[in-house]
């Protein structure tokens, strides 16, 4: 067992928070579908409102077509009041109008007849709508198509009276359509005077008049139209509608593209996204087509997506939960980290003590034993030479009888610190039991330098240890065992370099420990 690294942190916060961000991202995910949607839902309801909205004022405008034609040659008071009771009900119409085509030989007649029956300034001239907007002199031309009919008349509106529909030429288009179609159709957008935006609706009048006293007719051969003006700003509903912070709705002409300002009946923008919100989030277009007069209007439905577009309570929870598991899982890492190192240090404690000497923190008899079969199987690869060295001090009895337990152990730690500088780094040296030790050389290249190693060995035995203001000098006796010339066994070796051992012993007279 190991400690959890710093890359199993890492990756173990890196998998937790990869999770809670892909369920962030879920929410961001469904609340930009739940936009994308909310948005369809809006432009259907607009575009069925405007549709309605222009439907309906074109039905009103075929009704004003066919209220002239059946009843032309009635008062005016009476169209007055009609058209009167129309706007009331219908608030985005601007007014309704009646041009009547003049033949260029009857036009000066036209003028006299008007100026007698009421309007003494009447005059038909022509209007620079595109240039400089002001009225201009009367082309010459065989047909002329002067506005005769004016409701309501708001001040200023007589002098659009006796105004030529053909010299401004988008008027002119849709009335030339209309005329070819016998059908209504729509202009261009255009300004009012009053600053709105605007459209004209042309419609034939069913019926031509005829010679019967009428002030609007001259001729059964004269052509009639009348026109609606609509209001685009009254079409909107900002109440009912509200524009999406980041949102526009814009209703264009055809014949023109969505950011022409030329072409564009209607724009109302919400609130402005920040960049930052433009660069993150997508935007969604909804884009229909409106369903009357020939289809010349579309709507365009813009949307921008923004913070305000999210669930930023729940997602500022999360981030809070996120934070919190974050940091419970750091917790719980380290707790594990901690539990795990303690374990490491409980089974290394284990190994020690089940390997090692308590008292001199030597390898004991067990881990000597693995060594040494290691060591054997690396000299048979390798075929060298290793040594197995006893060691048993002598007269060690007596110390402990003299001096006592502790000051034997004391003893011992030190003859175990001397033996380990005594030999190499990759030697092993243990205590068998009591006094004995055994000490492991692999690589045993010749007999002289196992005779170096038992000289270096007694010689700083020899030395004496300091224990108490007591100088004791210490003698070992020494046994060495060779592989391959003893054995080829733990045990075997082992037990011939104890045999040694004992003839060390007895040839230096000293005398044998009683078991």
């Amino acid at each position: 067992m190991k400690p959890l690294s710093v890359w199993s942190y890492v990756f173990s916060l890196g998998m937790w928070l990869s999770l809670c961000f892909g369920a962030a991202a879920t929410v961001i995910e469904l609340n930009i579908r739940d936009a994308e949607r909310d948005l369809t839902l809006y432009g259907d309801a607009y575009s069925d409102h405007l549709d309605k909205e222009m439907i309906s004022s074109e039905v009103i405008l075929k009704g004003f077509s066919a209220f002239f034609g059946a009843v032309g040659s009635t008062d005016q008071l009476k169209a007055t009041r009609y058209v009167r009771q129309v706007i009331e009900a219908n608030p985005q119409i601007f007014a309704l109008e009646i041009v009547q085509s003049v033949a260029k030989n009857q036009l000066a007649e036209f003028v006299s007849r008007k100026r007698r029956n009421g309007i003494p300034n009447f005059t038909v001239k022509s209007f620079s709508y595109g240039s400089d907007r002001k009225w201009q002199a009367l082309k010459d031309k065989p047909l002329y198509y002067p506005i005769v009919f004016i409701e309501p008349m708001l001040s200023g509106s007589e002098d659009v009276l006796g105004l030529d529909v053909e010299s401004v030429p988008f008027l002119q288009r849709a009335m030339s359509e209309s005329l070819q179609r016998r059908a209504p159709v729509a202009s261009h957008p255009f300004r009012l005077i009053e600053g709105n935006l605007a459209y004209v609706v042309f419609c034939p009048i069913t019926q031509a008049f005829r010679r019967n006293g009428s002030p609007l007719a001259h001729s059964t051969q004269d052509e009639l139209v009348v026109d609606m003006v609509i209001d685009a700003a009254k079409l909107a509903e900002p109440i009912k509608f509200p524009v999406f912070d980041g949102g526009t709705v814009r209703v264009y002409h055809k014949d023109f593209s969505p950011e022409d300002t030329k072409g564009q009946l209607l724009e109302i923008t919400g609130k402005a996204r920040s960049p930052i919100e433009n660069a993150i989030f997508p935007a969604f277009v909804y884009q229909k087509s409106l369903v009357t007069m020939g289809e010349p209007f579309s709507l365009m439905v813009w949307r921008q997506i923004g913070w305000s577009d999210l669930s930023l309570g729940l997602l500022a929870l999360m981030a809070m939960l996120t934070l919190m598991s974050s940091l419970l899982l750091l917790a719980f890492l380290r707790a594990h980290q901690q539990g795990r190192i303690l374990n490491i240090e409980n089974q290394n404690r284990l190994w020690q003590l089940a390997n090692h000497d308590a008292l001199t923190g030597l390898p004991n008899r067990m881990l000597l034993t693995d060594r040494l079969e290691q060591l054997l199987a690396r000299m048979r690869r390798q075929e060298k030479q290793l040594a197995v060295m006893f060691l048993d001090l002598d007269d060690f009895k007596q110390v402990n009888d003299t001096y006592g337990h502790d000051f034997g152990d004391q003893l011992l730690k030190l003859v175990a610190e001397r033996l380990r500088s005594s030999v190499r780094a990759d030697d092993t040296v243990a205590r068998m039991s009591g006094d004995e030790f055994i000490i492991l050389i692999g690589s045993v290249e010749n007999q002289e330098a196992l005779t170096a190693v038992r000289q270096k060995i007694q010689q700083t035995l020899s030395e004496g240890f300091q224990i108490e203001e007591q100088l004791f000098r210490v003698r070992a006796s020494i046994g060495i065992a060779l592989f391959p010339e003893d054995g080829d066994a733990p045990e075997s070796l082992i037990r011939q370099a104890d045999k040694r051992m004992y003839a060390d012993k007895q040839a230096a007279g000293v005398r044998a420990p009683q078991g």
